[in-house]
């Protein structure tokens, strides 16, 4: 049993049931739909439909360059267009299709490569081709930002979707696939895509999506003759999802794939409001209640909260964080969560000492520090070393020099000059298993037998501070007193 599993079998039964809970959250990384085609026009174009109301679409045309093409002369017409559905028996053009779009490639190590036995499908670049497909009228990005990237009635985040067109892709019988990948974020706000599977007729072409263990399986296979036939189908993962095209054994596999951006602000979101009531929850109450028993007063002394993010981010950026705004699943409702409590809380990397814990505090038990001792020691005296260690985004890079003393090590992890960490020495409950998922935090160099590079890892976690009974009370008389002299200062002006 682990450290943080024998810390829960501990406590009272709000946090056993809230942990419990928060296993079982691994399900929110994906979300699809499908939109049925309509042929004839709507009756009253200008309306939108209502909350209950499917909504259907015109049949999609896609327009595309020949100017382009892999031979090295265009053909007469300068842009070509195809319509689905195709009627039946027909082509409709996708030969033509296929003979304009390119090898796709995918990112190994940096680069772009073509490799037929890990990836076979074609291409075509957003600057070659247009499309009528509107993601946003639809209502698709509307149900993507309501579960993948919930934002709360109220919420100080203001989150919503940005969808980007990045490619138009076919996969055709009897071999196209795209073996398991995790896609590359485009950058630090995007937080992941949205695949487009219009209707033509093929067999094969599954795509299934994983993360933490768990699988979805999105089979867009259909034939002329289904009933299901005429109607798109999408699906939306998170960027950190493992994710495969199985093979397609016949016909062609046509998608439309966007990369999936949070933004703050209203975005390009179609005038749907923020929905998402976090009180609503099922998670929620078992916060609130948790957040009500003792063990969460932590006998009045004050402690600290945290839930480690179940989700991977490109939280270390150099000139920005992407956080909270692309908090994902699971994350993002805790976040929204503790907020409709009143709880304030924060996202911090947190790395962890367990290693160096020992001679960090046995240096501190022995040290004697001399009334004359000097700023460098008295700065940090009262700040004992603990097992966690709480900074801000960014990597750090420790100047030059080597470390070989604790108090060098002291300055590098809190000294105002180096990382500027907090140590963690107040009581904690973690909410959750800590995840392998990690970033590089802290780089210098270390002295041993010779001088070697060193580092620090850290994870992500979302943190509620307590106050202790002493804060609690000194807060209310501040509030008291401050109530007082506003009943004072309209009596006087009266």
């Amino acid at each position: 049993m682990s450290a943080v599993e024998e810390q829960l079998a501990a406590t009272p039964d709000a946090f056993e049931k809230l942990g419990d809970i928060l296993k079982n959250q691994d399900h929110l990384f994906a979300c699809s739909g499908s939109v049925p085609i309509r042929n004839e026009p709507e009756a009253v174009p200008d309306q939108r439909p209502g909350p209950d109301e499917q909504r259907t679409s015109r049949p999609v045309t896609i327009r595309w360059d020949t100017a382009t093409a892999n031979s090295p002369t265009p053909e007469q017409d300068a842009c070509v267009k195809l319509t689905l559905p195709i009627a039946p028996g027909g082509n409709g053009g996708v030969d033509r299709l296929r003979q304009h779009a390119k090898p796709a490639t995918f990112g190994r190590g940096g680069e772009d490569v073509l490799d037929e036995s890990y990836r076979k499908a074609l291409k075509i670049d957003t600057d070659s081709f247009c499309s009528t497909f509107d993601p946003y009228t639809l209502g698709i990005i509307d149900t993507i930002a309501q579960v993948l990237l919930p934002s709360a009635i109220d919420s100080t985040t203001h989150r919503s979707v940005r969808a980007e067109l990045y490619k138009l892709n076919v996969y055709s019988g009897p071999s196209g696939m795209f073996k398991s990948h995790v896609d590359t974020p485009r950058s630090t706000s995007q937080f992941g895509s949205l695949v487009v599977c219009l209707p033509l007729e093929h067999e094969g072409g599954q795509l299934k999506v994983r993360h933490k263990g768990k699988e979805m399986t999105y089979d867009w296979s259909t034939r002329q003759s289904d009933p299901n036939h005429a109607q798109i189908q999408w699906a939306a993962f998170y960027s950190d999802c493992e994710h495969e095209i199985l093979e397609v054994t016949k016909g062609d596999r046509i998608t439309l794939t966007y990369n999936l951006y949070a933004v703050r602000g209203a975005g390009r979101l179609t005038g749907m409001s923020k929905t998402l009531d976090p009180t609503h929850l099922p998670l929620y109450e078992a916060v609130k209640t948790a957040m009500d028993s003792p063990r969460a007063r932590f006998d009045g002394k004050g402690g600290s909260i945290i839930f480690w993010c179940s989700h991977i981010y490109a939280y270390n950026h150099q000139s920005e964080s992407p956080l909270p705004d692309t908090l994902k699943g699971v994350d993002a409702v805790i976040w929204e969560i503790f907020q409709s409590l009143g709880l304030q809380p924060r996202i911090a990397p947190f790395v962890s000492l367990e290693y160096e814990l020992e001679g960090l505090q046995e240096w501190y038990d022995e040290k004697k520090i001399p009334s004359d001792g000097g700023d460098a020691l008295r700065r940090w005296a009262a700040e004992r070393p603990a097992p966690l260690l709480e900074g801000s985004f960014g990597v750090y890079k420790h100047p030059g020099g080597y470390l070989d003393e604790t108090t060098h090590y002291q300055e590098l992890y809190i000294g105002k000059d180096g990382w500027g960490g907090k140590y963690h020495n107040e009581s904690q409950v973690w909410l959750n298993e800590r995840p392998s998922n990690e970033e590089l935090q802290i780089l210098f160099t270390a002295y041993g037998n010779e001088a070697e590079a060193a580092y620090h890892y850290s994870h992500c976690g979302i943190l509620v501070d307590v106050p202790g009974t002493s804060e609690i009370e000194a807060a209310e008389a501040l509030a008291e007193e401050v109530k007082n002299m506003r009943i004072e200062l309209q009596d006087t002006s009266a």
